[in-house]
Order: structure tokens, then sequence, then C-alpha cells
């Protein structure tokens, strides 16, 4: 039978568990707030923060009482559940709210921020490709018919010159 100051101090310390478990809630309803697509798979999600609720029982039950399972331990966990929903989840929640904002304005000015210098990169090439085709073909077309202007001027020049010698 272990002393009643031991068995104050796991109760205690699976309080703190409950309270980890309150915290891993407030991030849930946060994401689930702010992204739209986990109300679409909510069963999904709902599972995996139940499996995470269950592995922080399990690491708290196991660092408390070496998976000794009494029932203060679910009465701790309640209460420890309960303090920290009615005082500081409010505060917490909008803390994660708040940090899930900027992550995603993070990332959402990096990826414009991407998109714009791929897009100027993309006419800088395109441009270049269409300098490149003209200088090919196109300015030596421009000489060529240059070229043949002048050879049909000056032959309209000497039939000018042939015809006024006729005359």
């Amino acid at each position: 039978m272990m002393p009643f100051t031991q068995d104050a101090s796991s109760f205690y310390a699976t309080i703190y568990g409950g309270i980890i478990i309150g915290v891993l809630f407030d991030i849930y309803r946060a994401l689930k707030s702010n992204f739209k697509f986990m109300k679409y798979f909510s069963v999904v999600f709902d599972a995996i923060f139940w499996i995470l609720a269950t592995m922080v029982i399990f690491i708290t039950v196991n660092a408390v009482e070496s998976f000794e399972l009494r029932y203060y331990h679910f009465a701790a966990l309640f209460i420890g559940f309960i303090l920290y929903y009615n005082t500081v989840s409010k505060f917490i929640l909008s803390i994660i709210n708040k940090i899930i904002y900027l992550i995603t304005s993070f990332f959402i000015k990096t990826v414009k921020y991407i998109v714009s210098i791929s897009n100027n990169l993309y006419y800088i090439i395109i441009y270049s490709i269409h300098f490149l085709f003209d200088m090919i073909f196109y300015i030596p077309n421009m000489i060529l018919a240059t070229k043949n202007v002048v050879k049909r001027k000056s032959k309209n020049k000497t039939k000018r010159k042939i015809k006024r010698k006729r005359v």
C-alpha cells in the first residue's frame, strides 16, 4: 500500500495529463475552425485526436504509476481537463489561432512571392527566346528583303535610264 503523499503526488501529476489533453483539444478546435477541409474529414481528425489523447493518458499513467491504473487517475484527468477548459482555454485558443494565422499568412505571402518571381522569370525567358528567334529569323529576312528591294530599285532605275536613252 502506498502512502497518501505518494498518492496525492501521482494525483496531481495526472491532473497535468488532463491539462495536456485540454491543450490538444484547443489545438484541434483551432485547426478545425481555421481549415475548412478538416470539417469535411472530421471523422479522421477526431480519430487522430483521440489516438493522441490516449497516448497522453498512457504516457502519464506510465510516468506516474508504471501502468498501475487506479480510479483516481480518471478523476484527475477529468479534473485537469475541466480546470484547463474553464480557466485558460479561451486565452490559449486565441494564442493558437494567432499562431495559425501568422503561419498561414506567412505561407500565403511566400507562395505569392515565389509565384510572382516565377511569373517574372517566365516572361524574362519567353522574351529572351523571342528576341533570340527575332535575331535568328527576322533580321536576316529583313536584310534579304532590303537587299531585294534595293535590287529592284536599281533595276527600275536602269530601266528608266534605258527608256530615257531610247526616247
